[in-house]
């Protein structure tokens, strides 16, 4: 990754680890489709790092299962990334929301944190610029339309969404979390507000509620990113009732009893 000229060449620390973590998070998602898992099988050594301009990072996948040789699906993870640089449809076990990603991944930087982001493929460096991402998102509303031929809008909207509140290691800031919903996306993305960090952490790993300004895009019908309000998170469901033996008299509640005239 080279920097700009106003940094001197240097790359902004937040940028390069926000670019290193996407393409890690890509890779593995690549890596789960080619073997067909849903556990992530490998983790990426830093054998080398250079700061000269421009700044380089050579990683090592090393196998996180036993007995699994990482090699076939980096190569063929690669691979994918030559064919979206080239304009080309990937493989078809690649779904547009991986697409959605990958474009986002080499989405511009919106603070010149940087100049230039690549990797070196099988022959040639595979670039993430400007072009790159129109390719990929491109390809990614194609695939989008094959799956579900509905045409989505984009834009926002208050709402609310239920699901699991996790932390992860890869998001861009540290007021992000992801809920996961029971059904639809894999995870959204959410950021909570200042005011919230000290007691976000009581509901992780907890079903909840968020509300808040829900960002929609047109690859999807799930909001893709909530911007969660002040207040706007409660545990779900927020009290259970229970029932007594009382309240299944039905028609019958409140009565008095009648007394009975047995005949001996």
């Amino acid at each position: 990754m080279s920097g700009t000229d106003g940094h001197q060449g240097n790359v902004l620390a937040h940028t390069y680890v926000g670019k290193i973590n996407r393409l890690i998070l890509v890779m593995n998602r690549l890596e789960r489709l080619h073997e067909g898992s849903s556990v992530k099988k490998t983790d990426f050594e830093i054998i080398d790092a250079d700061k000269k301009n421009p700044t380089t990072l050579t990683l090592k996948p090393v196998p996180r299962v036993r007995d699994y040789n990482p090699a076939p699906a980096v190569y063929w993870s690669i691979a994918q990334l030559e064919t979206i640089d080239r304009g080309e449809e990937p493989d078809q076990r690649i779904p547009s929301a991986v697409l959605g990603e990958i474009a986002e991944m080499a989405a511009p930087s919106k603070d010149d944190g940087y100049k230039a982001f690549w990797i070196n493929g099988h022959t040639d460096p595979v670039h993430f610029d400007k072009d790159f991402h129109v390719k990929a998102l491109s390809l990614a509303q194609k695939r989008a339309f094959a799956e579900t031929p509905i045409v989505w809008h984009s834009g926002k909207a208050i709402g609310e969404v239920i699901g699991e509140l996790k932390k992860v290691d890869d998001l861009d800031a540290d007021n992000e979390v992801v809920l996961v919903p029971a059904t639809g996306p894999d995870f959204i993305r959410c950021t909570f507000p200042e005011a919230m960090k000290s007691e976000i952490g009581k509901y992780l790993f907890k079903k909840v509620k968020v509300k808040g300004v829900l960002t929609y895009d047109s690859l999807s019908p799930h909001p893709k990113r909530v911007q969660i309000l002040d207040d706007g998170i409660s545990l779900y469901p927020a009290s259970v009732s229970v029932v007594k033996f009382a309240d299944l008299r039905g028609i019958f509640a409140g009565r008095k009893r009648q007394e009975v005239a047995w005949d001996l």
